[in-house]
């Protein structure tokens, strides 16, 4: 345990630069974090063409879902690795019901399940409703799973419910997107960006 807080004081003088002795350089040994790579600028809002609307429904010959959810609608766009719009990229997502339910049994899928391919500015448009956590003990939070796919990078990723509503300024490769959702409309609403990672 000692090595451990030692460690980590070191880390944290090294970070703010304040571990020096009055006489001299410090001789503590420098620790760094590495860091994180650079982020692709938010492109600005651009409504996606009528192509790349996705309207997710059944799949694996399942019903529809016999519980209603709250509509919600999501603005995407998909970035290469060089921050350019990944025009055709495919999306692949599904998500559960407003039950937190896939579908009717544990190995169905899904309720709400789809692919759509981004317009020319790399966007698509979600238009499904609002999923559940898992009604089981310790259970993740909400989501809606994508699986995006272009020639020049790929990414397994989800999105997430946050409650800050901060603006996002720069994205990366990562595999969970928190968004945050206002309504709008008589629907929650909510943007995200995804940067491909290279293969």
């Amino acid at each position: 345990m000692r090595r451990f807080i030692m460690v980590v004081a070191l880390t944290v003088c090294a970070l703010a630069a304040a571990c020096q002795d009055s006489g001299g350089p410090s001789t503590a040994p420098t620790f760094r974090l590495p860091s994180a790579p650079p982020g692709c600028p938010v492109p600005p809002v651009v409504a996606a063409s009528p192509d790349s609307v996705l309207v997710p429904g059944p799949s694996n010959g399942l019903p529809k879902t016999p519980a209603r959810g709250e509509p919600m609608v999501i603005m995407g766009v998909v970035l290469n690795p060089a921050c350019h719009a990944a025009t055709g990229a495919t999306v692949k997502l599904w998500h559960t019901d407003s039950r937190g339910l896939y579908g009717p049994k544990d190995d169905d899928c899904c309720y709400y399940q789809g692919v759509v391919l981004t317009d020319a500015n790399g966007r698509f448009r979600l238009e499904s409703i609002r999923p559940a956590q898992y009604p089981e003990p310790g259970a993740p939070p909400a989501h809606v799973h994508l699986e995006l796919r272009h020639d020049t990078g790929r990414l397994n990723s989800e999105i997430i419910f946050t409650t800050d509503p901060t603006p996002v300024t720069t994205v990366r490769a990562s595999r969970r997107m928190p968004i945050f959702l206002f309504q709008r409309d008589n629907a929650f609403y909510g943007e995200v960006a995804f940067v491909l990672e290279k293969v």
